[in-house]
């Protein structure tokens, strides 16, 4: 069973984001790689040229998963809490290393798979 993260490519400033429910155990080696080799690619096709290399940042702030297999709905709560935000201001709102790690309440956690649930059903 593989493990959720959110990657999110800010083109404009050249940074890279990860959102992990794990946090810093987890390596992430392999999907940079991936992600630049994907960044590198695109920007050869739109013409720009050769850049520098993605600063990547680990967002520490995230609310953690509190159990092995909770990964997915944690990935799909960040989403909705950055679609919310017209502000986009996940970047300093979960950029804090030295909170206390939080975790997402099941009912944070429900309320997320409930609105799937309604979503895939609307497609039924």
């Amino acid at each position: 069973m593989g493990h959720w993260i959110l990657t999110i490519i800010d083109e404009e400033k050249d940074n890279v984001y990860i959102m992990d429910p794990l946090g810093a155990r987890h390596s992430h080696d392999v999907w940079k790689r991936i992600v630049n080799a994907g960044i590198k690619q695109f920007n050869a096709e739109k013409g720009k040229g050769l850049r520098r290399s993605s600063t990547w940042i680990m967002l520490s702030g995230t609310p953690k998963q509190a159990d092995g297999k909770t990964c997915g709905y944690c990935v799909m709560r960040y989403i909705k809490v950055i679609c919310e935000d017209s502000s986009l201001a996940f970047r300093t709102k979960y950029a804090r290393s030295g909170k206390d790690k939080e975790f997402y309440t099941q009912m944070k956690l429900d309320e997320v798979r409930d609105e799937w649930a309604c979503h895939v059903l609307e497609w039924i």
